[in-house]
């Protein structure tokens, strides 16, 4: 038997204390926790349950469970850790980042936590009356699984206020990790650079389009091609590459002699991508920032930046850099099929 303590509908123990499942079956508010784990590399840790559990089995998950009666959230994320995944956490990193209050299906109050560590998968103690696997994935693999609503990950049941919460915390927590701010020199792309730039090119199709362009084109690009096209047919002189310990995290390619006429556009950013497993690491803003100071030298007034309509991501990037949607519309073709482009215009400040 499980007992816990039950709380009410604003998070006060009520004195009761109840079985678990008993108060599963009740509905009655109980207070559990849960945490992300994520290395060195910003990967995030998941967990398959195992096929005997009673919720969720045979699925993908974060690593939490209930808070035992009379336990604090720390003492119960400690243990849980500790039984289902055989790690120690240190000390200083046992904070509450967030109390997520969930009322479907099981109200709770989900304390959450958030830890760095530096296991690698072989090192993991799995307790295996809980867990049958674990593996490493990114953040942006995770928010693919939510949007093609895959029934192998518990978050797809999640609601998505709770869902984009969690992953914000996320991508905070991997800013902190990888420091980009610290140590990156952003400069003029060199031929040397050219094999990292088509990989970064072709991973983010790969990723981030899938979904949005057909599956047999993202699957066919042609990495060979890509070089040999950088090589002979675009001028590095207005590429710039994003440097990090002899790493290329991104790379932008503009034009600053765009004409756009009857408009007062007079440059264009024509290509910014992001290593994947860098994406919403700043270092995309950074990017276009460098450019826009070197259009300000130039004395160049607004500049304008193209994006796949159903990019979402990218249409929320550009908006947060105070990008105007431009009514123009554009299509890119590829194997005689279009997709819709929208534009946003920059002042260049």
């Amino acid at each position: 038997m499980e007992l816990i303590d039950i709380v009410d509908e604003n998070n006060q123990l009520t004195g009761q204390v109840e079985d678990r499942w008993v108060a599963y079956d009740k509905g009655l508010w109980k207070r559990t926790v849960s945490c992300w784990i994520m290395n060195e590399k910003g990967e995030v840790l998941l967990q398959k349950r195992t096929a005997n559990k009673k919720l969720n089995p045979n699925k993908w998950a974060k690593t939490g469970g209930q808070i035992d009666s009379g336990e604090t959230p720390e003492e119960a994320i400690i243990r849980e850790v500790k039984e289902e995944i055989g790690i120690s956490i240190p000390k200083e990193q046992i904070k509450v980042v967030d109390i997520f209050k969930k009322n479907y299906k099981n109200p709770q109050f989900s304390y959450q936590f958030v830890f760095v560590v530096n296991y690698k998968i072989e090192e993991y103690k799995l307790q295996k009356e809980e867990v049958s696997e674990v593996k490493y994935t990114t953040i942006e693999d995770i928010e693919m699984a939510q949007k093609n609503n895959d029934a192998n990950y518990t978050f797809c049941n999640w609601s998505d206020d709770d869902f984009f919460k969690e992953m914000q915390i996320l991508k905070n927590k991997r800013k902190e990790i990888f420091k980009v701010t610290d140590n990156i020199l952003i400069r003029k792309a060199k031929y040397e650079d050219i094999e990292q730039i088509v990989d970064i090119n072709i991973e983010d199709w790969k990723k981030v389009y899938r979904g949005i362009i057909d599956d047999a084109i993202l699957d066919n690009l042609n990495r060979e091609e890509k070089i040999e096209k950088w090589k002979k047919h675009y001028n590095l002189e207005n590429v710039i590459v994003v440097e990090q310990d002899k790493e290329i995290l991104g790379y932008c390619r503009y034009d600053d002699n765009a004409v756009y006429p009857n408009t007062d556009i007079d440059s264009e950013i024509m290509a910014i991508y992001v290593r994947y497993n860098k994406i919403a690491c700043g270092i995309g803003e950074k990017l276009v920032k460098y450019v826009m100071n070197d259009l300000k030298n130039k004395n160049k007034s607004k500049m304008v930046i193209w994006c796949l309509q159903k990019n979402e991501k990218a249409r929320r990037f550009y908006e947060k850099m105070d990008g105007k949607l431009l009514q123009e519309e554009k299509y890119l073709i590829r194997d005689g099929k279009r997709y819709k482009e929208v534009g946003y215009v920059c002042d260049i400040k």
